[in-house]
């Protein structure tokens, strides 16, 4: 193998692929990138088996081949070359990888190509196409709430759920749940996959605020993102998702239309002083056209008021601060409304208008210092 390839582009596209490194370094062969240069490109492969990232540069192609390099000593120099126009990277029977750029050479030790596992082409059941700002904002509205333990491991996914021309995110932890829609352009096949919440976080970071299309494939076992230089794989989830649609609440007993960020600012300063409680426990009281929240702790007390547009009966409730800011942090609406049933059932956070989102937060019950 035998090209040359601009500084910017090699340091960018290492660090992209980086994110697919295992993080323990358990099997050795995986802390390598692989280097494919065919045609008039170079792309660069990382995986730990269950997530790879492929990036594709231009170069100009003088030997095609394939060359394994320690993935993380590869990326940490190549970030020094950064501003070199013109690098020279060769490989051949002598087992390292040469770097050359203005009058210096580096080499680097050569992996064992053969040992590398290959990222297979499958079948795809099912394939659609949405911009990548929507995936983007579809990502960040929901995965805040996928479970962090291994109680239930189903829960540390995100379910994708295509129908028609309408795709949902849909993240829950037993103490919270998340539900965002967006349009399709174009209908597909129906078909859902629970996507492990780690690697949707590393597809969220490769993203674009653009409009440029992000183009998913989906199998029985593996999603691929594809945004045209970039491609991402990664394994699914096996099992079924929680049936979290019979635990949504339809009538209320309390509807509280309030400015978002108001509520978000009380909240945040109460969050100071809740965070010395156990839970973060505030409390949230309706009453004439007003809502309360407050907490006390051994450091001080927060009592904040707020006017809102209330329908229904006075309610108190007890929640955990962090879940409720946690929603209100990502939604861009001005106006929400903030449904609740009784001291004890779960309450919601809804659109005035539409369902493009729903966020079901659990109050806490029994509570005592």
């Amino acid at each position: 193998m035998n090209i040359i390839c601009n500084g910017t582009q090699l340091s960018e596209a290492l660090s992209r692929v980086s994110k697919a490194l295992p993080i323990k370094k358990t099997i050795p062969i995986l802390e390598g990138i692989k280097l494919s240069a065919y045609g008039n490109f170079l792309t660069l492969t990382a995986t730990d088996t269950e997530f790879a990232i492929q990036k594709t540069i231009n170069a100009d192609v003088r030997m095609e081949g394939e060359a394994l390099v320690p993935g993380k000593l590869f990326g940490e120099f190549a970030k020094k070359l950064s501003s070199e126009e013109s690098i020279e990277i060769s490989y051949t029977d002598d087992q390292n990888v040469k770097v050359k750029y203005t009058d210096s050479e580096t080499s680097f030790k050569a992996m064992k190509l053969r040992d590398y596992p290959p990222i297979q082409e499958f079948d795809h059941d099912v394939e659609f196409s949405m911009l990548q700002k929507d995936l983007k904002d579809l990502i960040i509205k929901t995965i805040f709430s996928a479970a962090t333990d291994d109680v239930r491991p189903i829960l540390k996914g995100c379910l994708l759920d295509i129908s028609g021309n309408e795709v949902k995110c849909v993240a829950l932890d037993g103490y919270r749940l998340a539900v965002t829609k967006k349009q399709l352009a174009m209908s597909c096949s129906d078909t859902s996959a629970i996507i492990p919440a780690k690697n949707l976080s590393e597809i969220y970071r490769l993203l674009e605020e653009d409009d440029e299309p992000a183009n998913i494939s989906v199998c029985q076992k593996k999603i691929t993102v594809d945004l045209k230089h970039t491609k991402i794989i990664s394994n699914l989830l096996s099992g079924t998702f929680i049936r979290y649609e019979s635990s949504i609440p339809n009538k209320f007993e309390t509807v509280v239309t309030v400015d978002r960020t108001m509520l978000e600012n009380c909240l945040e300063r109460a969050y100071i002083m809740s965070r010395f409680e156990k839970s973060n426990l505030v409390k949230m009281d309706v009453k004439e056209g007003k809502l309360t929240i407050s907490t006390n702790s051994e450091m001080g007390d927060v009592n904040e008021v707020m006017s809102v547009f209330s329908q229904g009966k006075d309610i108190q409730m007890l929640f955990n601060s962090k879940f409720i800011l946690d929603c209100l942090k990502v939604i861009d609406d001005e106006f929400v409304n903030f449904s609740f049933s009784t001291p004890t059932s779960p309450s919601i956070i809804t659109p005035v208008e539409g369902d493009k989102f729903l966020y079901m937060v659990l109050p806490l019950r029994n509570f005592s210092r």
